[in-house]
């Protein structure tokens, strides 16, 4: 029993313990507003059992989301697949992971083996220019 009940519960008794005469238009409107108090307080208490009801339900759903967007994101992890290039100071492969691309073509990324910094040849990437110079001549 919620509060709201109760509070209209005891209403009802405050009102029953009055022993007005039931054929006063005061008292037929009295009874009228603690028996519409008494419905909304039923009311009130299905509706908030029915909401917890739906947020257990909801949070059961989350979860079962969460799990399978867990299993989703291991499944196609890009950052997991492993890459190589040869360090050209020491012959060795190194190998990385897409988490480790951008450490490498910023020049931020040293071989495990030797500890020199490995250099990318982006020489032969298109930049849209014929000349062989490193900036876009459509911005000119």
């Amino acid at each position: 029993m919620s509060d709201l009940t109760k509070e209209a519960a005891y209403i009802k008794g405050l009102f029953d313990g009055m022993k007005l005469d039931s054929q006063k238009d005061e008292t037929k409107i009295l009874s009228s507003i603690i028996s519409f108090l008494e419905k909304t307080a039923d009311e009130i208490d299905m509706l908030d059992q029915e909401q917890g009801f739906l947020a257990d339900q909801i949070d059961d759903v989350e979860e079962v989301i969460d799990v399978l967007a867990e299993e989703i994101s291991d499944e196609y992890d890009d950052d997991a697949d492993e890459y190589q290039i040869k360090c050209d100071n020491c012959g060795n492969n190194v190998h990385f992971t897409g988490d480790d691309i951008d450490d490498l073509v910023e020049g931020n990324f040293d071989c495990p083996y030797c500890g020199e910094t490995v250099q990318l040849d982006l020489s032969g990437m298109e930049d849209g220019c014929d000349c062989g110079c490193s900036h876009d001549h459509s911005e000119e």
